[in-house]
């Protein structure tokens, strides 16, 4: 288990620091004790890796330096084969200007989490004029540098900026963070080679851009840096949760992601899906982790595990734009026609039913159509955790090829970024005729919410897979109340396979 603190002095090189670990929240009972140093060379942040602890049990932690007390920390360790339930909050999308942090308040004050598992888009790198600023010149909340984080400094002062909010600190202190990067801790829609908001003639390489994110993405999370010689790239890791789960992460931005293609321009849908669309060699993860991926899900399910848990940045299940040419009423359609820009592109195009999202799984059908194949092959029952899309989604999940059920997929909403519908129009019809309109349209998506923000409560036991969708009832106020927006549920029938969700009210 990795503990962190920061304890920043300019004045000095670096800031020793105590550590205690007890099994107290008075610390009556301390099991761990000793002193780090947090130095200018990291940013003044410090991790302690604390080892050999009992299985399934909670720990109270403290840092000291000089006169100045941390705030006591908890976190839960990984069950052993006689646990009998996990709880989960999973949660992505947390842009500081869009809105408070009210759900990770949320995650802070619900009891019995044994760990946050988040998705991505933990930080965001653009500026105060960029993605959302109208909304955080409204709400006054913006995070330092005052521009696009590009360099170290910048990415350090950004994740600064985030850290000292106290909602998301509660959240940290409440229960370990289990995380992965998704594309805005660097640069919007990244893959390997570049990114949608990179420009090597103004923001220099590539890869000196990664290389200063990822570093300080290491410095600033709870989490084990990369071993001697392992890539920074490098993100797949499993944990298993006893008998109840195995939660295996992967990279899919970094390391094997090819160039998202663009839907500007496509007029005819067959060609471009079965042309550019369908290139088998299109990858998210690249062959070695592909290989990895297949090996771990029939490792988890052969040893018996009651879920092979996929922690994923993009959404995974199809889905395809319903006609709203057809579907919103006439003044909509006009205001929008009369807006212009991408807003009326976007409207006139979904006539022609394209994938959504290009930058999800949607714009690599052949990679995941390799990776459903390979839960199936493994046996495995197959649960997908997904972020990156501002939006709440709950789907079952068939191979294309012949309709075979693969898995589940929970899909959470932002912690506070704006969903792609609220960029349309101003008008909330457009929420509800979305959330019907979508499922209609995609056999797989059982649930659509696009409008709220929140993060999923995922309960496991060997029996079932429980996912509650917590909805915010606003995040441009710090009076807000949560509220469940619906329950989905995959069980596992008497042969140990898990079947289609079934849903039922909040």
């Amino acid at each position: 288990m990795v503990i962190w603190t920061r304890a920043y002095n300019s004045d000095v090189a670096a800031v020793p620091v105590g550590f205690e670990v007890a099994e107290d929240a008075e610390f009556s009972r301390i099991v761990r004790k000793g002193t780090g140093l947090a130095a200018t060379a990291r940013d003044y942040t410090l991790k302690v890796d604390i080892e050999s602890l009992s299985a399934g049990s909670r720990y109270f932690y403290r840092f000291r330096a000089g006169q100045a007390v941390s705030d006591i920390g908890q976190f839960r360790t990984l069950p052993d084969k006689s646990g009998q339930k996990v709880r989960l909050a999973v949660a992505s999308c947390a842009n500081f200007g869009s809105g408070f942090y009210n759900a990770y308040r949320t995650i802070a004050e619900t009891p019995g989490i044994d760990a946050v598992i988040h998705l991505g888009d933990y930080i965001y790198e653009y500026g105060p004029d960029g993605y959302d600023g109208e909304t955080g010149r409204m709400l006054g909340r913006f995070a330092e540098p005052a521009h696009d984080a590009v360099t170290l400094e910048d990415y350090r002062a950004r994740f600064a900026a985030y850290r000292r909010d106290p909602d998301l600190q509660a959240a940290h202190a409440a229960a370990a963070f289990i995380t992965v990067w998704d594309d805005h801790e660097t640069a919007n829609n990244s893959w390997m080679g570049g990114a949608a908001n990179h420009k090597d003639d103004k923001q220099g390489s590539w890869a000196a851009r990664c290389e200063a994110a990822l570093q300080a993405y290491f410095e600033w999370m709870p989490m084990r840096d990369p071993k001697r010689g392992e890539a920074a790239r490098t993100l797949t890791r499993t944990y298993e949760f006893g008998e109840i789960a195995s939660l295996i992460l992967i990279e899919s931005r970094l390391t094997g992601r090819g160039e998202a293609l663009s839907l500007g321009g496509v007029t005819d849908p067959e060609a471009f899906e079965a042309g550019p669309l369908a290139d088998p060699a299109r990858t998210m993860l690249g062959a070695p982790q592909e290989a990895w991926l297949d090996g771990e899900l029939k490792r988890s399910a052969a040893a018996g595990t009651a879920w092979q848990v996929l922690g994923n940045q993009t959404v995974m299940a199809p889905m395809r734009t319903p006609d709203y040419t057809a579907l919103l009423p006439e003044d909509i359609l006009e205001a929008v026609r009369q807006k212009g820009g991408y807003s009326a592109r976007w409207v006139e195009r979904s006539k022609l039913g394209l994938p959504v999202n290009l930058d999800a799984w949607d714009g690599y059908p052949a990679a995941r159509e390799r990776l459903l194949s390979s839960a199936i092959s493994a046996q495995a029952n197959l649960v997908v955790l997904s972020g990156d899309s501002h939006m709440f989604w709950a789907s079952d999940l068939y191979r294309q090829s012949d309709e075979r059920f693969a898995g589940v997929e929970f899909a959470t909403g932002s912690i506070t970024s704006p969903g792609g519908y609220e960029n349309i129009t101003s008008d909330p019809r457009i929420f509800e005729i979305a959330a019907s309109a979508i499922p209609a349209k995609n056999r797989g998506v059982r649930f659509a919410n696009v409008k709220d923000k929140g993060f999923v409560l995922l309960t496991l036991t060997r029996k079932a897979a429980q996912a509650e969708y917590i909805g915010m009832s606003t995040v441009r106020s710090r009076d807000y109340e949560a509220r469940t927006l619906v329950v989905a549920r995959a069980d596992r029938g008497k042969s140990g396979r898990a079947g289609e969700l079934t849903l039922s009210a909040g």
